[in-house]
């Protein structure tokens, strides 16, 4: 390929670059010398060491907060069963097997709608 037509700016990329200059020779560094540990173990201690301090991750809070929170409402839960009656309660009226729980019933409805729908099944107190 010539050089010919090529403006200046574009012929100086294609120059060649400088010879490296010259560097002495490096000289190789002295190798560090590596023992053993054994000249020191008579400076180690012998005492046990101290007891460890207990730490409590995260998640070992996370379950015992948990397991006390469990606790807690078993507790509460067996105080209420203990003191419960149901002979005793006021609001507690007719037979248990007779009584039905209706939910998710449009506000619109009446109770006049609801004893006429259930009327067909039988007698309502």
């Amino acid at each position: 390929m010539s050089a010919q037509g090529l403006p200046a700016h574009i012929l100086a990329l294609f120059t060649p670059r400088p010879p490296p200059q010259h560097l002495p020779e490096q000289v190789a560094k002295r190798p560090i010398r590596i023992t053993g540990l054994a000249d020191f173990v008579d400076f180690f201690e012998a005492d046990p060491p101290p007891p460890r301090e207990k730490w409590e991750s995260p998640l070992e809070r996370k379950a015992r907060r948990h397991r006390e929170k469990l606790e807690k409402h078993k507790e509460e839960l067996s105080k209420q069963v203990a003191s419960y009656d149901p002979h005793k309660d006021e609001n507690a009226v007719g037979d248990p097997f007779k009584t039905l729980f209706v939910a998710r019933i449009s506000y619109d409805t009446t109770e006049k709608k609801l004893k006429r729908e259930f009327e067909v099944f039988g007698s309502i107190k």
